[in-house]
């Protein structure tokens, strides 16, 4: 596929989508904006409703960085930061998905731009996130503890409906044990899940794909959405049936949300599946989600671990994780935190 090529002022920035008195747990993360806007027309993406797309000035199926020497110079000045962090690759783009292209008109993919700078030192930590099944870039490096790949999964009904143009979760796990299986360290979001007819027997099949492939962590997460985003999503041509499951905002009105009771039935249904070697997380929730799952923090997706240094801006949202008591009646393998 072919991509306009523009310019961008600045690569590195972090996340801060937070309200005063949010009890969403969430932290300003690293995130690296390799190219603009996405190829993959799924129907809950945000970036439709994010005002550099609805302008118009940045176009939403994608454009490369003409001037990406200047993205590699801030990563090198970014890499010489003395407190560890984590950096992430698919958080405003996908991560893989420019692959092919930058090695088209740069002569390097983004793999082989990133992966030897990270594997070249000690300190930080680099993630890709994508929903692509495409590796064979990175593949041509050894694995390093500096890099992990990190793929966005769904049930199959729900990417099939919602997740136009992306690589089929089966191929995303299939490149995901492939690479496991190279020595990368690998992780999972489980991400937007949606309480369709069927969901507990589609959602089981992923959860026993993800505990056959052994992943150091999942990220869950619920649909949510903004006030516009149905609308834009209209507007694009995408199949909006995904927003008739929401129904209210989360506590802290962050976004609009499934129902709550509805949310921590599906939460608790894969927590339960998994094996208890598997780190569990929860993307973007409010801490009542948090305790009404009965997880306690134990770090989350886009950072290097619980340690991070990240975690001490939120160090108030954190701490509200660790229950006091809770009564988890017949919850299984979710354990009664005291």
């Amino acid at each position: 596929m072919a991509f306009p090529v523009i310019t961008r002022s600045s690569f590195i920035k972090q996340f801060h989508e937070q309200r005063d008195g949010s009890r969403i747990v969430c932290f300003p993360f690293w995130e690296l904006v390799c190219a603009a806007g996405c190829p993959f027309r799924c129907s809950y993406c945000f970036l439709q409703a994010t005002p550099s797309y609805v302008f118009g000035h940045y176009r939403l199926s994608g454009a490369l960085f003409s001037n990406w020497p200047d993205m590699l110079k801030e990563l090198d000045r970014w890499l010489q930061q003395p407190t560890r962090r984590m950096l992430v690759v698919g958080e405003l783009q996908d991560g893989l998905v420019f692959d092919g292209a930058y090695r088209r008109r740069t002569g390097k993919s983004l793999t082989e731009m990133l992966i030897p700078r990270f594997a070249a030192q000690e300190r930080h930590d680099l993630i890709f996130l994508t929903k692509d099944a495409n590796t064979r870039y990175a593949e041509m490096f050894p694995p390093s503890p500096r890099v992990v790949f990190s793929w966005s999964v769904n049930s199959e009904t729900a990417a099939r409906c919602w997740e136009e143009g992306t690589s089929p979760p089966t191929k995303r796990f299939e490149a995901a044990e492939k690479m496991k299986q190279l020595g990368w360290r690998i992780r999972f979001r489980l991400d937007p899940m949606v309480p369709y007819p069927d969901w507990r027997k589609d959602y089981s099949a992923t959860t026993d794909r993800i505990n056959e492939i052994e992943p150091e962590m999942v990220t869950l997460g619920a649909l949510r959405a903004s006030n516009t985003l149905r609308a834009h999503a209209r507007r694009n041509g995408r199949d909006d049936s995904i927003f008739d499951y929401l129904s209210e905002k989360d506590p802290s009105g962050f976004k609009w949300r499934v129902p709550f009771e509805q949310q921590i039935e599906m939460f608790r249904f894969v927590v339960n599946r998994l094996d208890p070697g598997i780190k569990v997380a929860l993307c973007k929730e409010d801490v009542s989600v948090w305790h009404a799952v009965g997880l306690e923090f134990q770090g989350c997706h886009c950072l290097l671990s619980s340690s991070d240094a990240l975690v001490n801006e939120r160090k108030d949202v954190v701490q509200e994780t660790y229950i006091s008591s809770y009564n988890t009646g017949s919850l299984g393998k979710v354990a009664v935190i005291a």
